[in-house]
C-alpha cells in the first residue's frame, strides 16, 4: 500500500515524468466509482466509454498524455479525455537504477489475469508504442513473462516484446 500512495504521490506531483514515455495505468478516483472518457477535453463532449475504479488494486485505462485539467487516456481500445482531478494511476517505474522494461514494437501488447477459466492463461490488457518504459519493479516468471504486480491483479509482458536496458 505505501508503494502504491507513493506511486500515486509521484504521479500527481512530477506530471512531466508521467507522460506517453512511461507506463501509467489509470482509474476514478470519483465519489461514484467511475470517470467519463469524452471525445474532447471538455465536459460537454460526447461521452465514449467510461474509465471504472481501480479493480483489485490494477486500473484499466493506460495514460497517453497528462494534463493539468484533462488528460487523454486509452481504456479498452478507446482513446479520449477524462478530468484529470477525478483520476489516479499506477506505475512501476521508480527510476531506481535497475534495469528497466522498454517496450520493443510499435504496439507491446500487455496482458492480465484471465479469470474465465477458459484455457487461455492471460487476456489482452492493452497495448503501449515502442520505447515506452514498462517498469523497473518486475519479476520474469517460468513461463517466460515478465509480471508487474499490483494488489490482486497482475500485468503481464511476454519477455520477447521487451528490452532490459
Amino acid at each position: 500500500m505505501k508503494r502504491f500512495l507513493l506511486s500515486l504521490g509521484l504521479f500527481l506531483t512530477c506530471g512531466a515524468l508521467w507522460s506517453q514515455d512511461v507506463l501509467v495505468v489509470v482509474f476514478a478516483t470519483s465519489d461514484d466509482g467511475f470517470l467519463n472518457v469524452r471525445a474532447q477535453p471538455s465536459s460537454k463532449a460526447q461521452i465514449l466509454t467510461t474509465l471504472p475504479m481501480a479493480f483489485h488494486g490494477l486500473g484499466r485505462g493506460i495514460l497517453l498524455e497528462q494534463g493539468d485539467r484533462w488528460s487523454k487516456v486509452k481504456v479498452d481500445g478507446i482513446v479520449g479525455w477524462v478530468y484529470t482531478k477525478y483520476m489516479g494511476g499506477q506505475s512501476w517505474y521508480f527510476a531506481n537504477g535497475k534495469p528497466k522494461l522498454i517496450a520493443k514494437y510499435k504496439y507491446t501488447p500487455l496482458y492480465t489475469d484471465n479469470y474465465a477459466d477458459d484455457g487461455s492463461k492471460y487476456v489482452p490488457f492493452g497495448t503501449v508504442e515502442e520505447g515506452t518504459i514498462l517498469a523497473d519493479d518486475y519479476e520474469l516468471l517460468d513461463d517466460g513473462y515478465y509480471v508487474l504486480k499490483t494488489g490482486h491483479d497482475y500485468l503481464f509482458i511476454n519477455k520477447d516484446d521487451v528490452i532490459v536496458e
